[in-house]
């Protein structure tokens, strides 16, 4: 039953941009731990304008 719900969810969310901008906000969390945890104080990958 749980991953009907998920599937829906993502169904609901299946915009192009909400998908991307989901992955650049997980790539950015891992990101800004992996560099806490380093304790590198420059982030690694700065990123501006959206590439498609």
């Amino acid at each position: 039953m749980k991953f009907i719900f998920i599937g829906l969810a993502l169904l609901a969310m299946n915009s192009c941009n909400t998908l991307i901008g989901i992955g650049r906000d997980t790539k950015e969390g891992y990101n800004w731990t992996k560099n806490k945890i380093q304790g590198a104080s420059a982030p690694a990958d700065n990123y501006g304008a959206p590439v498609y």
